[in-house]
């Protein structure tokens, strides 16, 4: 009886022993796709902040081209009323 009662222990430690190892086990795989999914959302937040940061710089330059463009073209007049006064001295 008594070699009984070991087996059956035994078996119950192995099986209580199996169930704490799959638990951990399913713990770490847990533990994993939660840190995968945190670095996933933190790499989105920084391109999301990118993303805006490079609107931002596109919208300055598009502000800064047309305020060349304008500047241009008021040069272009004065140069225009330039060559006309000059024309007309001659």
């Amino acid at each position: 009886m008594s070699s009984t009662i070991a087996i059956a222990f035994v078996i119950v430690v192995l099986v209580v022993g199996g169930l704490i190892g799959y638990a951990i086990y399913q713990w770490g795989q847990q533990l994993s796709i939660s840190r995968k999914t945190r670095v996933e959302l933190t790499t989105s937040d920084e391109y999301r902040r990118l993303s805006e940061l490079a609107i931002t710089a596109q919208e300055h330059t598009d502000l800064k081209l047309a305020e060349v463009s304008m500047q241009l073209a008021q040069l272009r007049d004065q140069l225009h009323q330039v060559q006309k006064v000059l024309k007309d001295v001659e």
